[in-house]
């Protein structure tokens, strides 16, 4: 409810809309009349009242005129709506804001390791690793049961990974899409901490789809998307300085195409539904997927 104008007070022709430095709509509502109604009016007043139909007062200023009269300036933000029978209206941020940029991440050489004789094999590498004679493991191979063993010869692709290793290699560079989606809300956010560390799809057709208002975005933005599985990686909620509250989301992409199984981000530690436990007890209390390192998971 809008609030209620005191006797003798009355709305003057110097109020004012705007637009704050953030970008976000203002309205100053001014009032004049006595100094001590004011007064009573402006004490009474809390962040996120109504003042008129769609705006909600963010702060006030109380100025005393001459005799016992004052002038009470409002300065409202619009209003992100009210709880409701059906749902909290809350849900309709005052502004989203969306950012996409890449991180860093170094992977270990281990990963181009796959239980196949056309790929680097690991058990293969860990020997070669355990080797001691200095000889031996510089030339790439290992002794066993008391042979040595010529890696090059038997296992070709393990060779190729070593001979990288000799180089001193350990790790190798990727860059990781990350979208982060801010939204401003002039009450607290209905939700978050939502879906943290799980395979989660970020709503990239607010920014992509057809039905956006805004259609500002590198061009082949969804088709380059498309292109990667996501792991909802931040939920955050923050009350500003102004009284505002943001949400901040974030999600990491992995290509799909670097797992041949379509799951880049193992559905056995990451999935939304039967991701393993921890502890992990074989046929108690889960149902995971137990397929997910055999797929060729990467993390």
């Amino acid at each position: 409810m809008a609030i209620t104008v005191p006797n003798g007070c009355y709305r003057q022709p110097t109020e004012s809309e705007g637009v704050a430095d953030s970008g976000d709509a203002t309205f100053s509502y001014v009032l004049k009349g006595g100094y001590t109604d004011l007064k009573t009016l402006a004490d009474g007043l809390n962040q996120g009242d109504e003042v008129v139909t769609g705006w909600l007062a963010k702060n006030w200023e109380l100025q005393r005129g001459n005799g016992n009269t004052g002038t009470l300036s409002i300065t409202c933000i619009p209003d992100a709506g009210k709880e409701s029978d059906a749902q909290d209206a809350n849900n309709a941020p005052i502004k989203t804001v969306w950012k996409i940029h890449a991180v860093r991440n170094d992977v270990s050489v281990m990963a181009y390791c796959a239980p196949t004789d056309s790929a680097p094999q690991r058990a293969i590498v860990e020997k070669w690793l355990r080797e001691t004679d200095s000889a031996i493991a510089t030339a790439g191979n290992f002794r066993e049961n008391g042979a040595v063993v010529d890696v090059a010869e038997q296992y070709p692709a393990t060779a190729l990974l070593i001979a990288k290793m000799l180089k001193g290699v350990e790790s190798v560079i990727r860059f990781y899409p990350v979208i982060t989606r801010t939204r401003t809300y002039a009450q607290p956010p209905p939700d978050c901490l939502e879906n943290i560390g799980l395979v989660d799809d970020p709503p990239t057709s607010e920014i992509t789809g057809d039905n956006t208002i805004d259609k500002k975005h590198p061009k082949g933005l969804a088709a380059k998307l498309a292109l990667y599985e996501w792991l909802k990686m931040q939920d955050d909620c923050d009350e500003t300085a102004d009284g505002k509250w943001t949400r901040i989301e974030s999600w990491w992409g992995m290509l799909i195409a670097d797992n041949p199984a379509g799951h880049p981000w193992d559905p056995d530690f990451y999935g939304k539904t039967n991701r393993w436990p921890m502890p992990y007890i074989v046929g108690q209390n889960n149902n995971g997927n137990n397929n997910g390192n055999n797929n060729g998971g990467n993390a």
